[in-house]
C-alpha cells in the first residue's frame, strides 16, 4: 500500500508538469481526485524516488491483496480501498495509452519534420555537389555492373530482332547504351542519397525514442505496473497462451522463414544487398539464443512466480 501512495505521490509532480504546459481541466480533476484520497487516508508522505508500481517479491502478489482485502474488511476500509484502487486503475490506464501513443507519435513526427525541412535540403546539396561517389558500398556496385550488362544484353537482342547483323551500326548502339547508362547512374545516385538520407533520418528517430525514455521515467514506471496489471490479472491459461504464441512466433518451427524476410527487408533498408550467407547465419544462431534466455526466465522467474503457468504452458506445448 505504501508503494502505491508513493506511485500517487508520483503521479501528482507529474500531474503539475502537465498542468503548467497544457493547462488541462481534465488532468485538474485527477489530481484533486489523488489529494482527496490522500486526505481520506491520513498517511505520511513519501519519497517520490521510490518505484511507482508493485514489485515482485519472493510471496506472489495474489496472497499478499489477499490477506490486504482480508485485514480491510475486518477494519472496515473496504469502500475507501475499493474506491482508491479504482481511481489509480483508471488513471493509470489512461496514463499508459497515452504515454505509448506519444512514444509512437512523437520520435516518428519529429523525425520526419527534420528530414523533410533540414536534413534533406542540405543531403541533397552536400552529396551532389562535393561528394563525387555514386555508390555507398560494393554491393550496390556489383547490382549495377549487373543491371548495366543486361541492359546490353537487351538493347543487343533489340536490334538483332529489327535489324540484321550487318545493319547495326557500333556508333548508334554506343550511344544508346550511353544513354541507359547516364539513367541508370541517375537513378543508383538518388538510391544512394535516400539509402543515406534514411540511415541519418533512423538515428535521429533513435536518439529522440531515448531522450523520451530517459526523460519520461515516471511514465515509463507506470506503464510497466500497468503490462504488468494486465498480465496478472489474466487467468493462468490466457497467460500460457500468450506466452507459447510468442514464443511460437520467434523460435517455432516456422520462425525461421519470417526471420529472412525480417532480416532481408532491414539489409534492404540499409542499402546492402540480399546476403544469404549472412541471412542463414543469422538465422541458425539469434532463435537459438532467443530459446536459451526464454527457458532461462521461465526456470529462474516464472516458475518461481506462478508454478501453475509453467505446469499449463507444458500441457499445451506438447
Amino acid at each position: 500500500m505504501n508503494k502505491k501512495l508513493a506511485w500517487i505521490e508520483a503521479s501528482l509532480n507529474d500531474l503539475d508538469t502537465w498542468k503548467n504546459y497544457y493547462s488541462l481541466s481534465f488532468f485538474s480533476f485527477e489530481k484533486k481526485n489523488l489529494e482527496n484520497t490522500l486526505y481520506f487516508l491520513n498517511f505520511e508522505k513519501i519519497d517520490v524516488t521510490t518505484a511507482a508500481y508493485e514489485s515482485i517479491g519472493l510471496v506472489p502478489r495474489s496472497i499478499t491483496r489477499t490477506l490486504s482485502g482480508f485485514q480491510a474488511e475486518l477494519t472496515g476500509q473496504s469502500t475507501s480501498l475499493v474506491l482508491q484502487d479504482f481511481q489509480i486503475s483508471r488513471y493509470q490506464a489512461l496514463a499508459s495509452l497515452q504515454y505509448m501513443l506519444f512514444l509512437f507519435s512523437f520520435p516518428w513526427g519529429f523525425s520526419i519534420f527534420f528530414k523533410i525541412w533540414f536534413l534533406e535540403p542540405w543531403l541533397k546539396n552536400w552529396w551532389n555537389t562535393y561528394q563525387f561517389q555514386i555508390f555507398l558500398n560494393s554491393f550496390q556496385q556489383e547490382i549495377a555492373l549487373k543491371r548495366l550488362q543486361e541492359i546490353e544484353e537487351l538493347i543487343w537482342l533489340d536490334k538483332i530482332m529489327v535489324n540484321s547483323l550487318k545493319e547495326i551500326k557500333s556508333h548508334d548502339l554506343n550511344i544508346e547504351i550511353h544513354q541507359k547508362t547516364i539513367q541508370l547512374v541517375k537513378i543508383y545516385n538518388e538510391n544512394s542519397l535516400n539509402t543515406l538520407l534514411q540511415l541519418l533520418t533512423d538515428i535521429i528517430y533513435f536518439i529522440i525514442l531515448s531522450a523520451v525514455f530517459i526523460l519520461g521515467k515516471k511514465r515509463l514506471a507506470i506503464l510497466n505496473s500497468w503490462i504488468q496489471e494486465l498480465f496478472y490479472s489474466l487467468s493462468d491459461t490466457m497467460k500460457a497462451f500468450f506466452i507459447l504464441l510468442l514464443t511460437d512466433l520467434c523460435i517455432g518451427f516456422h520462425s525461421p522463414h519470417g526471420w529472412e524476410i525480417v532480416i532481408g527487408s532491414f539489409l534492404e533498408h540499409l542499402g546492402f544487398a540480399h546476403n544469404k550467407h549472412i541471412i542463414s547465419c543469422f538465422v541458425s544462431t539469434f532463435p537459438v539464443i532467443l530459446d536459451t534466455v526464454f527457458k532461462y526466465w521461465i526456470s529462474r522467474h516464472l516458475n518461481r512466480i506462478s508454478p501453475s503457468i509453467v505446469a499449463t504452458y507444458h500441457t499445451m506445448n506438447e
